[in-house]
């Protein structure tokens, strides 16, 4: 659980003590880099943080945060990062057990490489409480690496676990159990966050797109995959921000949602996009401006603006008049009550950018800007 010490007092609230904080970084593949400039907006800042909840490469990047690297020394590890040090297939076991092989790639070379990137030490021994999840292949129930009675497990483990993807890599066993990726069920677990008790919820979602269009989908084994989890994942995420996002979550959305999971291109681009969208949210959020030293922010080089409506636009010659986008729109931006919908909100101010309307509109009908 967080820790119960007194928190630090930012310049200039000597009367008030910092919000128990919960940082939360959701899966995303290689779009997980952005957790690092997200960590770096933080501590440019000067906000901290009292637990560290991870999914997929969330717990990659959370476990070393909570393990007590800084920012410099994760970036370095991400730059030498190289997809043939992870991805390498599982020729032997194709050839020896063809379809009855566990994973298309090796998951014992993925491992080796967490064992070298990751601190070495115990759940016990962080510098701040931390957590992953996992879900367990025979209940479809989820586990959380850290909770009592499930912080024995070596740490290097419990993130293999929740990175190990479906078909991609072997389920991680113990006790005669097998654990997958836990983005599978919940890729940004704020529910769980919330059973920590925090004041104050910094959650990093990487699945939003700055525009939303039909991806480049390849009728292939690994293709159909990669798809089929990615929309099960933004689904779940989709649902997710709209029941457990309030006032007191500052929800961080670097533009990364069009990179594929496993681009290892330009690393440095996507850490950048992490640290402009955090400074953005986390100096304007009603949550967290105000524990912002004013001195920081004046000397930030990326302008300060908040957070803005989304505009809602739908195509009335291509509309038919479905309903589904006022079916899976939350904020009730949308009203189908005869042969067309309409938009009732243009600005929509409570939009999560999930893309679930222009996602759902069988005829492309709707558009969202300002994203």
């Amino acid at each position: 659980m967080p820790n119960e010490r007194e928190p630090s007092r930012p310049h200039g609230l000597a009367n008030h003590r910092r919000p128990r904080t919960v940082l939360v970084l959701g899966g995303g593949g290689m779009r997980g880099m952005a957790h690092v400039g997200v960590l770096r907006a933080l501590e440019t800042l000067g906000i901290e943080y009292d637990a560290v909840i991870g999914t997929s490469i969330g717990s990659l990047v959370g476990a070393m945060a909570a393990g007590g690297y800084d920012v410099a020394r994760m970036e370095e590890i991400i730059r030498g990062v190289h997809r043939e040090d992870y991805f390498r297939l599982n020729v032997i076991k194709f050839l020896l057990k063809g379809i009855r092989a566990p994973s298309m790639y090796r998951g014992d070379l993925f491992r080796e490489r967490l064992k070298e990137i990751l601190p070495d030490t115990g759940f016990g021994r962080m510098r701040v409480p931390f957590y992953c999840n996992a879900v367990r292949l025979e209940t479809g129930g989820s586990v959380f690496w850290g909770l009592p009675g499930f912080d024995t497990i070596p740490l290097v483990d419990a993130v293999y676990s929740s990175c190990a993807l479906p078909g991609i890599f072997e389920p991680y066993e113990q006790g005669g159990a097998h654990y997958m990726d836990g983005g599978i069920v919940d890729a940004v677990p704020l529910r769980f966050a919330k059973t920590l008790r925090p004041e104050l919820v910094i959650a990093v979602d990487l699945s939003v797109k700055a525009t939303y269009k039909t991806p480049n989908y390849k009728s292939r084994v690994a293709s159909t995959m990669f798809r089929a989890f990615e929309i099960a994942e933004e689904v779940i995420v989709e649902q997710s921000l709209h029941m457990h996002v309030d006032y007191n979550t500052a929800l961080i959305q670097p533009k990364v949602g069009h990179l594929a999971r496993f681009d290892f291109e330009d690393v440095a681009d996507i850490v950048e996009r992490g640290y402009d969208e955090a400074i953005r949210v986390l100096t304007s959020h009603a949550a967290t401006r105000d524990w912002v030293q004013p001195r920081v922010v004046e000397g930030l080089a990326c302008p300060v603006t908040p957070r803005d409506f989304v505009s809602v636009r739908l195509d009335p010659e291509a509309c038919i008049g479905c309903g589904m986008c006022e079916a899976v729109c939350e904020t009730e931006a949308f009203a189908a009550r005869g042969e067309k919908a309409t938009v009732r909100k243009l600005s929509n101010y409570e939009c999560t950018r999930d893309h679930a309307c222009a996602r759902n509109c069988p005829t492309g009908a709707i558009r969202l800007g300002n994203l």
